[in-house]
């Protein structure tokens, strides 16, 4: 077999004379004709705990940089200790999980619990063997530094955090009666330290900022309109 004795040249150095990105911005979409919104990865928003392996050191799936109190984007792994987002809309599942000594993982996602109940006795899978959760998920709008639109995200809420979703519906329902749409307000995700009998745990905290200004509503409306008009189609 020959050797190959070619020396490996960096990316940067071999990929050269690019063109501005302003010269290519004409460009922009073609070829991506097809590419809806039920064609990209929406993210997931994940707030990291002790036992999480992204802050384990040593485990593959460690993330440089991540400590537990962090909020974490599943796809570009970045990494955040509070962010500002505006809430798109709201869906609520009833999740089954095999119990962790028993395995873990999930079985189904259901609308009600009577239809995860009914799945298990099905497939003759014990009750006592699973837990039934809830999992309220929020669909969010993330915001960089400056204010303007980044990209959406989706926001799991279960467990310890199935109150502070609660809550967050409850101050959104409060701004509705008052003319002012769910897609309206500007909201930070931070993080705070909780206990409870089982120990200590991060959750998060969510607090008003503003109303949105003109501007950043519509890029809302259409994020939102974008998101949800094959289904407004549909029905």
């Amino acid at each position: 077999m020959a050797n190959n004795t070619n020396v490996a040249v960096k990316a940067e150095d071999k990929f050269t004379g690019v063109a501005t990105i302003e010269e290519r911005s004409e460009y922009v979409g073609r070829g991506s004709e097809n590419v809806s919104t039920d064609d990209l990865a929406i993210p997931r928003l994940k707030l990291l705990q002790m036992i999480n392996p992204e802050v384990e050191p040593g485990n593959p799936k460690q993330v440089d940089g991540a400590q537990a109190g962090m909020i974490m984007n599943s796809v570009t792994e970045e990494l955040y200790t509070s962010l500002f987002l505006i809430n798109l809309s709201f869906t609520k599942k009833i999740v089954v999980w095999r119990k962790r000594k028993l395995g873990g993982g999930m079985v189904g996602s259901y609308d009600t619990e009577q239809e995860a109940l009914d799945a298990l006795e099905e497939q003759g899978l014990a009750v006592k063997d699973h837990d039934i959760s809830e999992n309220p998920t929020h669909l969010v709008l993330l915001l960089d530094d400056e204010g303007n639109p980044k990209s959406v995200a989706l926001l799991d809420m279960p467990g310890v955090k199935v109150k502070k979703s609660r809550i967050w519906n409850t101050l959104i329902n409060d701004e509705e009666k008052q003319g002012n749409p769910r897609f309206g307000c500007v909201w930070q995700l931070g993080v705070v330290s909780e206990s409870n009998s089982s120990g200590n745990f991060f959750n998060y905290d969510i607090s008003l900022v503003a109303h949105a200004p003109d501007e950043l509503y519509e890029q809302a409306v259409e994020m939102y309109s974008a998101l949800f008009a094959s289904k407004t189609e549909a029905a």
